[in-house]
């Protein structure tokens, strides 16, 4: 019997030595991420509030800076953030919840609901919505092109009349994925009109109140008022400047939360106690497009890996606001960040944790130094268009390769990380990939595909730049532009803001790289009649002179 109890005494005291240790390695663990958070963080600049959630559990949460840089109010876990993209996933949660109760079907057409849009040609579904497969031009850059932002403000209702007078696409829908904030603009008009109530009511009632997330509210005029708010600031010259919202976009952005409600949304998606674990799997499938191309882009989450783990994740940013939720599925982790700071501290907050929690799971691969010979990089030298508009030179100097701004001189360094990828340095968190005839470019999440184009460009000399002049109007958004020559170059002009220099790409196509791209059309008696503008998430909008 003695000899039992012996057995039994040094069972339980090697399972508290063993749970010891755990726990001291744990605390190890946070005690790092406080240190990694606070050189990252300061009591008197702007911050951020963090967030780890394990197995339903909250096991680590810190807050550091200034929510209201003139007052000096700090940031804590009831501060309110913006938390921009990451809005996307209520809509799409939403959505579910109708879907299940039989008011909708992601494979509807939107014109069933929105016949404002009926003219447009090909079917575009609640699913291409929410995937960004329409092929709709993107709400902010509309609202730039009309001379509202930056300037200005608009309100959710002012942009949502813009979004219904659109009267093309720019590519058929399925063929491209396009990441943009107007198809979730367009879901969340729809939700109203089938739940016959502002979509921020239906919201709460169907997904805040139900998570106890009593703090958070969708807004759809940035002059409301947002309690315990965080203030959006840039840092200019050393000193801070106010940079509020001036688009205000529910269904794709909008969303106002505290860390604590955030916690409770992370914990939805570990345990689902509202909707269920079959919308989160919808929510993470891949997008297919037409020609069989697989984007990790779900509904309203991204898929991935990190260093061998599966991860699903999504962030936001607008003006200064960050934000930033990702999920390792496998071992019950979450993690959020809500951030005013304006900088990628968010993506170094969010990744350096998984290395210092997950140290033992993680596979990191072997730095092999990988150098390509002149006749190998010679291969990816040419021009590339990023956006309409928007031009580089890739060129290749003996042993290295070199990005170059388009019509510029400069070269500049690309370190090479594989065989067809190369580090773009200027830009945290961003590579080239090349591949024949074009570059995936990505930027932290973002992957932007820029294909090679064989620009010949003209000397303006050359040209009758008075054949273009003249004032030119687009019927759909009321825009009207003037083009004038001054001093051998030809300048847009606007009712806003100053004149535009657009240069010469071949003899019937100007670009400006702030702007876009004009290509000019002709008549049958080879007169100009007008052009259509491409930029960033537009394309071909007409202006008749």
């Amino acid at each position: 019997m003695k000899h039992q109890i012996s057995i039994i005494l040094f069972l339980i005291l090697q399972t508290l030595f063993v749970s010891g240790q755990t726990n001291t390695a744990t605390q190890q663990s946070y005690h790092k991420i406080d240190s990694l958070f606070n050189v990252h963080y300061k009591s008197n600049t702007t911050g951020a509030a963090f967030a780890i959630i394990k197995d339903g559990e909250t096991v680590y949460k810190s807050a550091m800076g200034l929510a209201n840089v003139e007052y000096n109010i700090p940031i804590t876990d009831s501060t309110a953030f913006c938390i921009a993209s990451i809005s996307k996933q209520f809509t799409t949660y939403l959505a579910l919840q109708l879907e299940q109760e039989g008011k909708l079907s992601f494979s509807d057409d939107i014109k069933i609901y929105l016949p404002e849009l009926s003219h447009l040609p090909n079917k575009i579904t609640i699913k291409d919505l929410t995937n960004h497969t329409h092929g709709l031009p993107n709400s902010y850059e509309l609202a730039h092109l009309k001379g509202i932002l930056p300037h200005g403000k608009m309100n959710h209702q002012q942009a949502l009349k813009m979004l219904l007078n659109i009267k093309q696409t720019n590519f058929n829908v399925g063929d491209q994925y396009e990441y943009s904030n107007t198809g979730y603009m367009l879901l969340a008009e729809i939700i109203e009109r089938i739940g016959k109530k502002p979509f921020k009511e239906q919201l709460e009632e169907k997904i805040f109140l139900p998570l106890g997330m009593n703090n958070s509210q969708a807004v759809d005029d940035v002059n409301n008022v947002v309690r315990n708010k965080a203030y959006s600031y840039r840092f200019v010259n050393n000193e801070y400047e106010n940079q509020s919202i001036k688009l205000s976009a529910i269904g794709s952005s909008g969303i106002s939360a505290t860390i604590n409600d955030m916690i409770l949304w992370a914990k939805n998606y570990q345990n689902p106690t509202i909707g269920n674990r079959t919308f989160y799997n919808k929510m993470q499938e891949a997008t297919i497009l037409n020609s069989g191309q697989k984007i990790d882009y779900g509904l309203g989450l991204q898929s991935g890996t990190y260093k061998g783990l599966d991860i699903v994740f999504h962030g936001g940013g607008t003006e200064s606001y960050r934000s930033y939720i990702l999920h390792i599925p496998k071992h019950q982790l979450s993690m959020v960040i809500l951030a005013n700071t304006g900088d990628f501290s968010a993506l170094d907050i969010v990744y350096q944790t998984i290395d210092i929690l997950l140290k033992n799971d993680i596979k990191t691969k072997k730095l092999t130094k990988v150098k390509s010979n002149h006749k190998q990089l010679k291969k990816h030298e040419g021009t590339y268009e990023w956006h309409p508009g928007v031009y580089f030179n890739i060129v290749a100097v003996k042993d290295s390769l070199y990005f170059q701004n388009f019509g510029t001189e400069n070269l500049d360094l690309l370190p090479q990380l594989d065989e067809n990828t190369f580090e773009f340095p200027y830009i945290r968190y961003s590579n080239f990939t090349f591949y024949e005839g074009k570059i995936d470019f990505r930027i932290a999440d973002f992957t932007y595909e820029c294909f090679k184009t064989d620009i010949q460009q003209v000397n303006p000399d050359e040209l009758n730049l008075s054949n273009f002049t003249g004032i030119f109007r687009n019927k759909e958004h009321k825009i009207t532009y003037e083009l004038i020559v001054v001093d051998n170059q030809l300048h847009l002009k606007r009712v806003f803001g100053n004149d535009i220099i657009l240069n010469p790409i071949i003899s019937n196509s100007f670009y400006s790289a702030g702007f876009g791209k004009l290509d000019f059309v002709y008549d049958s008696n080879g007169l100009v009649k007008g052009f259509k503008f491409s930029g960033r998430n537009i394309k071909n909008i007409e202006f008749k002179k």
